[in-house]
């Protein structure tokens, strides 16, 4: 192995570090998005909204992100054409959303009923209720668990090299195909990861005790 240029494969696998990145942000902050609304109506009082959300979120989150991502990318394909990266983003976003939108219902039911009425005695309305108090205390319970899904995220990612997405594994098996030792380029792979990975590590466990801390002030 020592007959081998270490800094050229960095730079070759590495190739595919911002393909990476970029499936774990913006499958993240898409699936954020969704998970608003999907939360909200998780949440409802209403059956009409509550069990199709409940059918979204749990039909999301048990089937595997592989098996999503060849659906979306090949079995949609004789309706819609996406590209693998398209495929990827639309795969890894949806399951993103419904997770995250577990989070978010955990942190609107977890909020405490005296907030409600207390609110509810100052004449607030129904909104102004969610948005002025029972969003931003939400909000906080739901950072931690939100913070280390992206963890989880960013491995899932790699299951997006199986539909031809050129990340770090993608490029990573570029360079067995031309006989370059596996076991080498793969630790090179996890060693990328790792250098992702445990900044959002460090960063989920960074605003769990901003946040418990944020508590116990209170």
């Amino acid at each position: 192995m020592s007959g081998f240029d270490l800094g050229g494969l960095f730079t070759s696998v590495g190739a595919g570090l911002g393909i990476t990145v970029l499936l774990t942000v913006v499958s993240f902050v898409a699936g954020a998005v969704v998970a608003v609304p999907l939360a909200l109506a998780r949440s409802s009082g209403a059956t009409v909204l509550r069990w199709p959300a409940i059918a979204v979120i749990d039909i999301c989150r048990g089937i595997p992100p592989l098996v999503w991502l060849l659906i979306i990318y090949y079995g949609i394909s004789p309706v819609l054409v996406l590209d693998p990266l398209q495929a990827a983003l639309v795969g890894l976003s949806l399951i993103s959303a419904a997770y995250l939108a577990e989070n978010f219902r955990a942190g609107i039911d977890n909020v405490h009923r005296g907030q409600r009425e207390a609110a509810m005695a100052l004449g607030l309305t129904s909104g102004n209720q969610f948005w002025r108090i029972v969003a931003p205390q939400a909000v906080n319970i739901a950072l931690p668990p939100s913070a280390s899904y992206a963890v989880s995220l960013l491995k899932d990612s790699a299951k997006a090299s199986i539909i031809g997405v050129a990340d770090i594994i993608f490029m990573a098996q570029q360079e067995v195909s031309r006989g370059t030792p596996a076991v080498l380029v793969f630790s090179i792979a996890a060693v990328l990861y790792l250098i992702v990975g445990i900044p959002l590590s460090f960063l989920s466990r960074y605003v769990d005790r901003k946040i418990r801390a944020k508590v116990v002030t209170v």
